[in-house]
Parts: structure tokens; sequence; C-alpha cells
């Protein structure tokens, strides 16, 4: 014969489950709050931004921003160049163009590209390199102690030799990028470099040259105000700025994103990581007032990318980067769309998008 429990034996343990569950309920609200504290303090920490706050501090000097010219990057090709200035029906006065750069010699005779724009009526907008690709041993610290000034003294001379004196510089273009050659976490050690060159090249008698100091825009690796290198050294204020975003609810569209979707998707990536952000076209602005520098804008454009976090087709990025441009408290000098399809995805607006080159022309030659 089974003997039955007495009710009070049968629920005994009721007390204790209850126990638990305030137990539970304790812990999970105390996780709740601490979730909250963190995320609080987190957010406090991603908002602070004393190096920014700093650099945006002070006076605001005087400056003079030339009237607003128009350029383009088409490779090294005059004929493309002519053909983007007919497409678009106004005037294109500068092209900016990139040397081949595995070694020293190519970085300082750059012959080919110095002799393509060479009586072209274009005023070039070269994209000069830190360090050659093709030799690991060349560090941005060497060339602090000016251990490379002679091939810069000799790209100078070539330069002024070939008419092309005036030239824009944009050297070390997108230092801050992780992947790009001249990176470096060593700040004072690529404001020494810089400086190093800058001298240099000021030194060759008929010179003119203009220095675009020239970071990548948005959230980087490097943040690029550590790296400027003094407002003597430094003409312009240059920033990148295409059609990317990875902030939240931006770019990739997800699958079944309809036209609703994908505008609001766009106005996200202009508003947390185009222009605003903390390393934004706002900021960016906002920084070369402060330093009484024009601003220029040598690299923007539409995109499809591999790893989708870009707009592709998306005339409402092209609106408000006129708007941008033309905005004259912006400061902007110059502006060079890229008009070029590469191995890392396609720009072109004459081709590849042409409802946003449209809307390009539409706004950029009603000026």
């Amino acid at each position: 014969m089974v003997e039955l429990a007495r009710p009070h034996q049968r629920h005994a343990s009721a007390p204790r489950r209850r126990r638990g569950l305030r137990l539970f309920a304790v812990v999970a609200g105390v996780l709740a709050v601490l979730l909250a504290v963190t995320a609080a303090v987190g957010y406090w920490l991603w908002q602070r931004d004393p190096v920014g706050d700093e650099a945006l501090s002070g006076p605001i000097p005087e400056r003079t921003v030339p009237p607003l010219r128009h350029g383009v990057f088409v490779g090294t090709e005059p004929a493309d160049a002519d053909a983007f200035a007919e497409w678009f029906g106004a005037d294109v006065d500068l092209v900016v163009d990139f040397s081949t750069r595995q070694t020293w010699e190519e970085i300082a005779d750059p012959a080919y590209m110095i002799e393509a724009w060479q009586n072209t009526g274009y005023q070039p907008v070269y994209s000069i390199a830190l360090l050659p690709e093709g030799d690991a041993s060349a560090t941005i610290e060497k060339g602090a102690t000016g251990e490379y000034n002679d091939y810069y003294r000799q790209l100078a001379q070539n330069l002024v030799d070939a008419g092309q004196g005036s030239a824009i510089l944009r050297l070390g273009w997108e230092f801050n990028l992780e992947t790009s050659r001249w990176s470096t976490p060593d700040s004072g050690a690529f404001v020494a470099y810089w400086r190093q060159v800058i001298e240099t090249m000021r030194s060759v008698p008929g010179q003119d040259f203009e220095f675009d100091w020239n970071p990548n825009n948005g959230k980087n690796k490097y943040d690029a105000v550590e790296y400027y290198p003094g407002d003597d050294y430094v003409d312009y204020v240059g920033i990148d700025a295409y059609d990317v975003s990875y902030a939240w609810r931006t770019y990739p569209y997800p699958d079944d994103c309809d036209a609703g979707c994908r505008a609001d998707r766009q106005e996200r990536a202009w508003d947390k990581a185009i222009h605003g952000g903390k390393r934004g076209l706002e900021f960016w602005a906002d920084f070369a007032r402060h330093r009484g520098k024009p601003l220029t804008l040598p690299e923007w454009g539409l995109w499809d990318r591999d790893d989708e976090h870009a707009g592709g087709l998306n005339a409402y990025y092209i609106e408000q980067m006129h708007d941008f441009i033309a905005d004259p408290a912006n400061g902007v000098a110059y502006q060079a769309y890229f008009e070029f399809n590469g191995h890392d995805g396609p720009h072109k607006l004459m081709t590849t998008y042409q409802e946003a080159g449209a809307t390009f022309r539409t706004l950029f030659t009603d000026q």
C-alpha cells in the first residue's frame, strides 16, 4: 500500500519556489538596471568628443574662399575629361589623378601623368603617395627624419619643368584609412613627415603648389584631427565623401526594401554618417572654418560595393551634396566627382547612374 503524502508535505516546496522566483526577479531587475546604466555610460562615452571639441574651440579666423570650381576624375585620359565636360554642359576646371606608386622612382617622376595633362587647360589635382606600395622597408617614421626628401624635391622640379608648378597636391590622401599604405598610429611622425615634404617641395624655385590635407569622411580607425600638420602647412582641408554608410538602418538595403524604405535609409545615411556624425561633412566644414581654410571635395560619388554598404542609384545623395557644396557657409573651393567604374565598383553618372546624372547636371549647372 502506497502512503499518500499529507497535504502539507505535498506543497512544502511551494514557498521555496516562490522565494526562487522572487530572487530571480530581483536578479533580473538588477541586471536590467546594470545594462541600462552600461548603455547610458557607453552612449555618453560615444557622444563625448574631447579631440573634436578642442579642434572647434577658440576664435574663428577670417578666410578667403575662391569661387567654386568643378573638377572630375576620369583616369589619366584627357579625352574622357573633355567628354565629361561636354556632357556636363559647364566648365570643368580641374582634373584629379593618381600616379603609379610601386617604387620611389614612380612617385618622384610620374612622367606619363604629367605629360598627359600638360597644356590641356585643366589644373591638375595630383594625389601624391607618401610611401611606395612595393617597398615595405619605407616607413612614415623614416620619412619624418627627412630620409625621403630628395624624391619630393625631384617631383617638385619635374612639375615645375612641365609648367605645372601651380598644381594642387593631395599629399598622402585618405591617410586615416587603416587600409592606406601610409596609415600609421603615430600621428606625430605623420605630422613631421608631412612638414618635411611640404618644406622640401616649397623650396624648389618656380613652384606655387597648394597642398590639400585630405582625410576620408566619417568614422575611421585613425582620427584625422590628430594628424593635422598645422595651418602653415595646409592650403585646403579636403574630404572624400562617398555615399557609404555603416550606421544602423542605413545600408545594406533589406531584400524587401521598397521605394519608401530606400528613401528612409538614404536619408538616415546622410544624416547619421555622411553629413552628420562625429566626423561627417558638417564637422569637417566647421573644422576648416576654424582653421581658416577653404574646404574641398576631391572625391565623392555614388557607389555599388561588394559589401552593400553604399546607396547605389541615389539621387537624394546628389541633391544633398549639391546643397552642401553650394552653401557659402561651408566654404567649398572645388568639388570633383569620381566619374570612374573600377574593380571596387561603379560610380559613373554618364552611363551607370544616368537618372542621378540628370539630377547632377541640372543642379550643378544652374548656379
